[in-house]
């Protein structure tokens, strides 16, 4: 695997690490989704080798050079559930529990994947954070499997670890030399694990928009060997594409299920290539030529906004649950919901409304008449609201009850 790290003035920074860490080449690129795609297939890449570790020692990054024996692991960030339950608890929630023994008892370690080492924070994987995760009772208990046969009386819970790519920028970030933010986590605390570019990006979607950017710079790394070089140009493609869905997603979005024409983003790039100087500054004056048709979609957002103060809808969901002799729900929820609900109303009466549109002043109109008849009914839609989340809750409270088949021991 070629990590070289490439310099050029072709790149923002003038070379690879600062181009990946540039923060408007990262703002453009998460228009695009890129950061979620990334660390999605990271942890499926790190559950992967994670899955070849039972019957293996691993670590435990305590001073102490017993290693864990691990006997299974848990995937937990593959149920929805489990973060869900977490969630609503305030509880962090790591991608992995390995469970084993160590010094002849059972014990359970953390491990969370981090494509970014300076995101990671020892807390995310401390015991205390295990030990919560132990109380949601029969989620966790089916996630480990085996009917919690395997963590039966006592386990210690000990200190976790994060997975991260064994490439330069991860060496750079422990070494405090490089980063947006300072990196916290020891490096005994990290479990460096191959990332192997080609396997990494091929089957994101926008990867197929990765090389005319490359031959626009044409720098001395293929893209398919320098995890470096990929991880800069997947994060540009994702770009390209996030140019694309705000030029022609509808500019009054309610349930949307928005589906990228790779093919079409490609080829815009290839006939923008021949005008630019670098891949940076091709996506640069793509996203300035999107910005009339972002304008038009914040000037419908702003009429189709939800017309009622954040202060006036908590007075009213407290009196509502108050009325029901209940707690009332999260504000923000009941937010989420009713205005849901009020898009909705508006989307029916004017439509999706492709952009651009040619007369925005009459469509503006139209919103904010039919918002007028709208907003008569909110209360009681509110009231619905609360009834649905107050339900909702009492039932998702009754199925995490626990259940007392795995206890908690000390935390080393």
């Amino acid at each position: 695997m070629d990590d070289r790290i490439i310099r050029s003035p072709l790149l923002p920074g003038g070379d690879l690490i600062a181009a990946v860490l540039d923060r408007e080449v990262m703002g453009l690129a998460d228009r695009g989704g890129a950061s979620n795609l990334i660390g999605s297939c990271w942890a499926d890449l790190c559950a992967e080798h994670a899955a070849r570790w039972p019957g293996q020692d691993r670590p435990v990054p305590d001073g102490d050079p017993t290693p864990l024996q691990v006997r299974r692991v848990a995937r937990l960030d593959a149920t929805p559930a489990i973060a869900a339950a977490a969630s609503r608890r305030g509880l962090q929630n790591p991608d992995l529990l390995l469970v084993g023994t160590r010094h002849g008892r059972p014990a359970i370690q953390a491990a969370d994947a981090k494509f970014s080492v300076e995101a990671a924070r020892s807390k995310q994987v401390s015991p205390a954070v295990v030990e919560g995760l132990l109380g949601l009772g029969p989620l966790l208990v089916e996630a480990l499997g085996d009917g919690g046969a395997t963590v039966d009386g006592e386990a210690t819970l000990v200190p976790g670890v994060f997975l991260c790519p064994d490439f330069p920028l991860t060496h750079l970030m422990l070494r405090r030399r490089q980063g947006i933010v300072r990196t916290t986590v020891r490096p005994e605390e990290v479990v460096l694990l191959a990332a192997p570019a080609r396997a990494f990006f091929a089957p994101l979607e926008g990867a197929s928009v990765m090389p005319p950017l490359a031959t626009v710079d044409d720098l001395p790394a293929r893209i398919d060997e320098n995890l470096l070089a990929a991880l800069y140009y997947f994060r540009l493609a994702r770009a390209a594409v996030g140019c694309w869905l705000d030029a022609t997603k509808p500019l009054l979005l309610f349930d949307d299920q928005l589906i990228v024409d790779e093919a079409t983003v490609r080829t815009e790039a290839e006939a923008r290539a021949p005008a630019a100087r670098t891949a940076y500054e091709l996506i640069v004056a793509w996203n300035a030529d999107v910005q009339t048709v972002r304008s038009q979609r914040a000037a419908v957002d702003q009429v189709a906004a939800l017309p009622v103060m954040s202060r006036d809808l908590r007075d009213l969901v407290n009196r509502i649950a108050a009325r029901l002799g209940a707690e009332p729900p999260s504000l923000n929820q009941v937010r989420r919901r009713l205005g849901a609900w009020y898009r909705g109303r508006l989307r029916e009466h004017v439509g999706p409304l492709a952009p651009p549109v040619p007369d925005l002043p009459r469509v503006l109109a139209e919103l904010a008449r039919v918002s007028a008849t709208l907003q008569p009914l909110l209360e009681s839609q509110t009231t619905q609201v609360v009834n649905e989340l107050i339900d909702a809750r009492q039932a998702a409270d009754a199925a995490t009850e626990p259940v007392g088949l795995v206890a908690a021991g000390d935390a080393n």
